[in-house]
């Protein structure tokens, strides 16, 4: 059974001539000396490609190889160059067989890599589009938070929209000192209505998100019945535009 097999390299099939010379039943050396003999010939259509392999010693250093990738056409040529005993005749069938059975397996083999590369390209792209859908409902939740469902339809091409301002929920309550005096009053979110007002869970994730923007100074300790922690009004403002341009660490929040 012949062990000559054909690969392709650079788009071109080609035989190992150590495997040639294998089927010829000839040392490799000799081989080289008849490609050598006649590299004019051999290269008249296409460049003889040499390599050279290194083969390492148990004993240390190692040996060199000196090899060369031969198409169709110089392979074939290469066995008019041998007298037709019956190995040399055996070598031509089998390179022919070879050749043929290489023009088959590889086109197809070529085929089914483009296939697997063309639905990985849609997988990405998939992945890619659920991603982009996926900020898409998160940003319109927050444009929705912060200017209503009238400027997202807006925003996405509907001018039929109405835009009204939600409205705002401002907590006034007077600040008393640790005797139930009244000192002032102020104006302001509570924590826990700004958590909500962000989807939030807890108080805390408000604070933390806050503290990752170095923005915790905006809470500001007060008295009122019992001791409470709120964010002027005015900072409310500032609170929505770094909201909705995602600022800050969200990963607790939002699962990011």
């Amino acid at each position: 059974m012949s062990n000559l097999t054909v690969t392709e390299r650079n788009g071109i099939l080609v035989v190992d001539s150590r495997l040639v010379a294998i089927e010829l039943g000839i040392e490799h050396h000799t081989l080289l000396k008849t490609i050598d003999k006649y590299s004019a010939r051999l290269e008249a259509k296409s460049p003889l490609r040499f390599e050279v392999d290194v083969v390492k010693r148990p004993q240390g250093g190692g040996s060199h190889t000196r090899y060369a990738w031969l198409d169709e056409r110089q392979s074939t040529l290469l066995m008019t160059y041998s007298r037709n005993t019956q190995q040399v005749l055996n070598c031509k069938d089998a390179l022919v067989d070879a050749f043929v059975k290489a023009k088959q397996l590889i086109p197809a083999q070529s085929q089914e890599i483009e296939r697997l590369k063309l639905e990985l390209q849609v997988a990405q792209a998939q992945a890619t589009a659920a991603q982009s859908q996926e900020r898409l409902m998160q940003v319109s939740s927050a444009i929705v938070t912060m200017h209503g469902a009238g400027m997202l339809g807006l925003i996405l091409g509907k001018p039929e929209a109405i835009v009204e301002q939600p409205p705002i929920v401002v907590e006034k309550n007077i600040l008393v000192d640790r005797s139930g005096r009244p000192v002032r009053t102020y104006e302001g979110l509570s924590k826990t209505k700004l958590a909500r007002r962000y989807g939030m869970k807890k108080p805390q994730e408000l604070v933390n998100w806050l503290q990752s923007m170095g923005k915790d100074h905006f809470i500001q300790p007060a008295m009122t019945a019992a001791p409470c922690q709120f964010v002027p009004f005015e900072y409310v403002p500032e609170l929505d535009r770094l909201w909705a341009a995602r600022q800050g660490s969200r990963q607790r929040i939002l699962g990011e």
